[in-house]
This record gives C-alpha cells, structure tokens and sequence, in this order.
C-alpha cells in the first residue's frame, strides 16, 4: 500500500472536506456571541476499552485533526479558567472570599474578552451550606448564570439531593452539565447504556475557531454518595472514554483545542495516562479539595484549585500558526478578600437569601462556644445529639456513630448558619441492628458514642446490637452495589428511619445546654465517645 498511497488518500480526504466546507472557518470573530452545542453521543462510546493504550491511537480510517483544522493566520491565545469544590460556600469566611468576590472576579474577567475566555467548574458546586442547600442549589446554579460559566461537569455532591435536583437545576442553567462516563446499572454491572441526562462534551465556537470541553467524572464514586441516589447508575473508568471523545470532537467537530475537566485529582488521571498531549491540551481536576499544579510527561497542565473558592485554576493555551497548542501561565492563584463585589450577584443574594424567614433562621444564636472545635469534634456533637434524640424511645439503643464533617468551629457565638457549614451533610438516620464485629470495625474511621458505658463498655463480635447510624454508613455500598460498612444490612429489616438532618439533632441538642457550650464534652476522650476504638 505504502507511503504514496497514503499521502494520495489524505490530498483527497481532505479535498473533500474543503469542498463540503467544513475545513476553514473565516478568520476574524463569526460573531461575539458564544457559539455553544453539547455533544449526545455518549451511548456510541465503548462501555469501557480494556486500557487507555487500546483506544490512544486515532483510527486509520478517520479524518485527521489536521484535515479539519482551520487556517491560523496569527496566533491565538485562550485564556482558560476553572473552579471546583466550591461547595456553597456563599458568604465570605476566613480565606473563603465569598460568591460576591469570587464570582465578581470571574465576571469581570469574562467580561473583559469574552471572545477569548473559557470558564468552567470541575464540581461539587452545591452542596456545603445552608445558604445553598436551602435551595438545593438552584441559588448557585443561577449566579453561576450570572457570573457566565461556560460548562459544568458533575462532581459526586451534585448527587447529594437526589438525580431529580440535578435535572431541575439543568433546566435553570445557561450550561451543560458534563459527565460522559456515567452508565445505567443492569444485571449487577455497568451496561452500556448511558445515563443520558449529562453529555460526554460541549463545543465552543470563539473567535471563528472551535473548543472542545470534555467532562468526567471519577470512576467509583457511586461509593461517596448515599447509594439510595445511585442506585441504578455507576461510574465507568473515565480516561479511556475522554481520549475517545477528544479523538471524536477533532476528527469530526474540527476542534482546534480539546480540554478535559474530570472531577478526579491529578495524580487518578496520570494513573491511568501519564502522556496526556495527543488528546488534551490542558485539565482541570478537582475531588481532593487540594491545591494541585502537576503536569504530565508531555507537558499538558493539571490544576486543582483547593475549595469553597479559596482557589482558581487558570491556564493559557495558544493556538500557533502551525495548528499546535501551547500552554503558559498554568497558575492556581489564591482568591483575595481585596476584590470588589459584584452587584449583579449581590441584587441576587438580596433577592433570594435575605427574606425575613430565612435571615432569621440562619442567624439564630445556639449558645457561645468555650473554644475550638475541629471537624472530627463536629462529628461527635452529631453522635451524642442523634443518641440523646433518640434513646429515651428506643431505651435498648447501644450507640450512635456519625462520620466526620466539613469544617472546624470557632470559641464564641455560635449561629445556625455556622453550625450547618460546618456539618452540610443531608443524611436521615436509619437504626438497625448490626453485628458487634461491624460496629468496631466502622468505629476506627467515624465517631460513635454510647450513654450507657457500663453495659456497652465492649461489645461481643458474633452479637447484635440496635444502632442510630446516618444512612450514608448505614447504606454504603462498594462499586458493585453490595453493602459494605454493615455488610449483614438488610433495608427490609430497618427498625426506624427518620428523615431528619444531624446538623438540626446538633442544633437541637446545643440549644438545650442553656447557651454555655462546652467544647470538652465531644473530645474523643470524652465519656462515652469514640469507646469501641
């Protein structure tokens, strides 16, 4: 066959692509407008390619990238920028800047060369605050409008209200919601089949030339979410299917530039490919909640920007005059408290989050804190209030357990509003019995106490015993949907669940210490905490 007849085939194919007009776009900007289309093709990629090498290269019966690209008279730089885990956090708190701030900057950077800029989220945007989870995101996801993000891949949280809070938040937004390696569940494994609510990836038309935005989600994940809103899905090795699709968007989109957001760290994705250049020209990554700057063995960029916006990642790529994508700036900058307030999202706070009802129940006063409590420390106030709660009905109640939240408490007055960042998580309570041996194995890694340390002082491995558990434990299921944690669980043997939310047992529980709140009484050497480690 040899070398001529390939270099014929190509001068023809790409012809023929001239000819059908979809090799050069006009040079200068086609309008000012974004240009914007998600891609639905997410059921014609394989289900999961045995290795990442198998599907790295293009096929030889298809198009190069080369053959689609268009003519680059002078080198176009596109500024890219991305936020992850953000978390809800709204309202300005130590190093978190706060939406106004955060968001403003954005906005002004959006605003400053539209043409030019690309705005992303890598996930877990909603859920980690009162102020967002009152509305089950939808307040974010409208000054995410605001702000003008371009696309959004789904981070496991997004899950957290349930896949029916993600389609009414899809509706709202002015962006796809990207995650293209989510998969029905069928006959005990992943099937085929795609979820079909997110797509695989969006194109962007800027400046005459075409953007492919790719979004993933970490495969296994399903297990860092209540199984109950997962049930019937999971999430597929997602690398494999991401270069498939950076293959798709440039040998039949013509895209110029294809850039992957995965909510994953930097460390999963080069796990699974280590030479990221041939399909993405930069990734921003997320999930970690650290601030990550790795770069892969060809030099391709992958940042992660911390959380709840103390952070942004932000990197250039220039499209050369050859066709290739160079990359400068690759940065994840701290946010600043110096920067202005934007008074589009400060008209949309007023709007939705400063009503009467709703000021007063954030900034009700639960008592005054003696001193610090870190997050492990929050997680124990959850154990004994859900055990105070609940005991003088179930007088055979052994123990509670909670796991660990989010943030650390502060010594002074202490607000509803700061309780509930600090433990965001929306779990019921389900009360069980469990086997001994599965109680102080799950003891290690969460908090349980006990009020009764005399008759439970130790518990016997082959015996059961009635529990309060949040229903993240008690449901938790591995990436094959079997019960792990409890793995004896039997939803139909359920003795109660109670559609209530640790953070308001806490509430509850603090109110009733009469407004003096001693920080001692949840340190894991307090009576009654933490006994079966």
């Amino acid at each position: 066959m040899g070398m001529l007849k390939r270099a014929f085939s190509s001068f023809f194919l790409t012809l023929s692509l001239l000819l059908l007009g979809c090799g050069v776009p006009h040079i200068a900007p086609s309008s000012t407008k974004d240009k914007s289309s998600a891609s639905q093709t997410n059921s014609s990629l394989p289900q999961n390619p045995s290795s990442p090498s198998q599907s790295a290269e293009p096929s030889s019966s298809s198009p190069s990238s080369s053959s689609l690209s268009p003519v680059i008279e002078e080198p176009i730089t596109y500024h890219f920028y991305a936020v992850n885990d953000f978390h809800g956090a709204i309202n300005p708190n130590g190093g978190e800047p706060g939406l106004s701030k955060m968001g403003g900057f954005l906005k002004q950077k959006k605003n400053e060369d539209p043409e030019h800029m690309i705005l992303l989220s890598s996930g877990d945007m909603w859920q980690g605050s009162l102020e967002s989870n009152y509305s089950k995101g939808s307040f974010v996801t409208k000054a995410m409008n605001e702000i003008g993000f371009d696309a959004m891949t789904l981070g496991n949280h997004e899950f957290d209200y349930g896949q029916d809070v993600i389609q009414a938040n899809q509706k709202i937004a002015n962006f796809p919601f990207l995650a293209g390696n989510i998969r029905k569940w069928s006959n005990g494994g992943a099937s085929s089949a795609s979820w079909g609510i997110t797509s695989a990836s969006t194109v962007l038309e800027r400046n005459g030339f075409k953007i492919g935005i790719i979004g993933m989600i970490g495969e296994g994940q399903t297990s860092s979410i209540t199984s109950k809103y997962v049930n019937d899905i999971t999430f597929v090795k997602p690398i494999p299917l991401a270069i498939k699709e950076s293959q798709r968007l440039k040998s039949e989109e013509g895209c110029s530039i294809v850039v992957l957001s995965i909510h994953n760290d930097a460390s999963s994705v080069l796990k699974e490919q280590n030479t990221l250049k041939p399909y993405f020209d930069g990734v921003f990554c997320a999930h970690t909640h650290r601030v990550e700057r790795s770069t892969s063995t060809d030099g391709v960029p992958l940042l992660q920007g911390g959380s709840n916006g103390i952070a942004y990642s932000h990197f250039d790529l220039t499209l050369e005059k050859d066709g290739s994508v160079t990359c400068a700036n690759a940065e994840t900058p701290l946010a600043s408290s110096s920067w202005a307030n934007d008074a589009g999202l400060d008209s949309l706070l007023s709007t939705d989050l400063e009503t009467d009802d709703f000021k007063a129940m954030a900034s009700e006063n639960l008592g005054t804190l003696s001193g610090y409590m870190d997050s492990t420390a929050v997680g124990a106030l959850g154990a004994k209030a859900i055990f105070t709660k609940y005991v003088k009905q179930y007088p055979n109640l052994v123990c509670a357990m909670n796991n660990g939240q989010r943030h650390a408490l502060y010594a002074g007055a202490l607000t509803y509003s700061d309780l509930y960042q600090a433990a965001p998580f929306m779990n019921s309570i389900v009360l069980f019995n469990a086997l001994g041996s599965e109680i102080i194995n799950e003891a290690r890694y969460n908090t349980t106490y006990t009020g009764d340390t005399t008759t439970y002082s130790s518990l016997v491995s082959s015996k059961t015993y009635l529990v309060a558990v949040i229903d993240y434990l008690a449901y938790h299921q591995n990436a094959k949907k079997r019960y792990n944690y409890f793995s004896s669980f039997d939803p139909s043997k359920v003795v109660a669940e109670y559609e209530t939310y640790p953070v308001d047992l806490s509430a509850e529980y603090l109110k009733s210490l009469g407004g003096k709140i001693d920080v001692s009484e949840f340190s894991p050497t307090a009576t009654g905490m933490n006994l079966y480690r």
